[in-house]
């Protein structure tokens, strides 16, 4: 039958569970499989050279590093979501930032499980995926690597994609990640409380997470050590003009990190936030103290904990610094119930 073709790949792991590679329509699933499959899960290595860098992949089984490898440069492993590289432009501008300013870099690429329009496959694959990256990251130890001094940030499926990973990690090693970044982590299926099947803040060291469309395409709880709600988390002002602004919305998770990691190098501004309990207190302009700051983004301080709102511009560079509140404090003074309306109109407008 075309619509559901059942490939029994392994009789039994662990002499209980049945591994099966299935197929529904074209879209795959792999459940209880080992990770030998290198079309179904790619891992490439981007070494920084004086003049560019060099890229070559990772056999998760039995990695080899290139001598060009440096160790002390700190390694950021980057997950993409639902699509893959060539449709997520979140993580592929993150993955260009990281290799510009000259990081070692691992891009996880998975697209053959994550392919549209298969969407459910693709969040039954995000344990397969999370698996691989956890047995790459046990063959890297004996070769020096260390996945406690290891960053990962994932968006969308693939934030719980990092999650799942750092959550395998801890089983095998007794340990993880030491940061987990999850970029607008998906909504869709994940509206679970059971930590385990999610990302949360067990999964690394420090997890921070960025909300940029909570309610479509992201989730709306604070799911972090540390979680940031951009222009109140779910309609970006970039992508009010948009003819799909949700999905406009979730994708600028990735640009507006992306700008974080340049402007580290570069000096621009930062993402500034202010401590906030709710959404509804940053609607009513209750949260515009000075107190109470931080920085969001790949300089975010890792002792950071709560729930954190600020505002951007409509185009790059997005980040204002401390523009933004010098700005509301005082638009507040002058014409508080003016606005209090157009926050009200802006957070809602997605909604109408």
């Amino acid at each position: 039958m075309r619509c559901l073709r059942i490939c029994l790949l392994l009789a039994f792991l662990e002499g209980r569970t049945i591994a099966l590679h299935l197929l529904f329509g074209e879209c795959p699933v792999y459940i209880y499989e080992r990770c030998i499959h290198p079309e179904a899960v790619k891992f490439t290595l981007s070494v920084p050279l004086s003049n560019g860098s060099t890229a070559l992949d990772l056999d998760p089984l039995d990695p080899e590093l290139p001598a060009e490898f440096n160790p002390l440069i700190p390694i950021k492993m980057v997950v993409h979501g639902y699509g893959g590289l060539e449709v997520d432009t979140s993580t592929s501008n993150v993955s260009k930032a990281y290799q510009d300013v000259g990081y070692n870099v691992i891009i996880v690429d998975w697209k053959q499980l994550a392919q549209i329009p298969c969407y459910t496959t693709a969040y039954l694959n995000t344990w397969y995926v999370g698996q691989c990256i956890s047995i790459l990251m046990v063959s890297l130890v004996p070769l020096g690597v260390d996945p406690t001094r290891i960053h990962v940030v994932g968006f969308s499926l693939g934030a719980h994609v990092s999650g799942l990973a750092g959550n395998n990690l801890q089983k095998a090693l007794g340990t993880s990640f030491y940061r987990i970044t999850g970029l607008d982590p998906a909504l869709p299926f994940f509206a679970t409380l059971k930590n385990d099947w999610k990302l949360d803040k067990s999964d690394a060291d420090f997890v921070d997470v960025i909300h940029t469309s909570a309610g479509t395409f992201g989730k709306v709880e604070a799911t972090g050590h540390v979680d940031f709600y951009v222009n109140g988390g779910s309609l970006q002002p970039a992508c009010q003009s948009r003819k799909y602004p949700p999905l406009c919305s979730h994708i600028m998770a990735g640009l507006y990190f992306a700008e974080s990691i340049r402007n580290s190098l570069s000096g621009g501004n930062s993402f500034i936030a202010r401590k906030c309990d709710n959404v509804a207190h940053y609607v009513l302009g209750l949260c515009n103290s000075m107190e109470n700051m931080a920085i969001m983004g790949e300089n975010v301080y890792y002792m950071t904990r709560g729930t954190y709102y600020l505002e951007t511009g409509d185009q790059p560079p997005y980040a204002l610094g401390f523009k933004s509140y010098r700005n509301s404090q005082k638009s507040n003074s002058e014409n508080f119930f003016q606005q209090l309306d157009k926050k009200f109109k802006e957070f809602f407008k997605i909604l109408c």
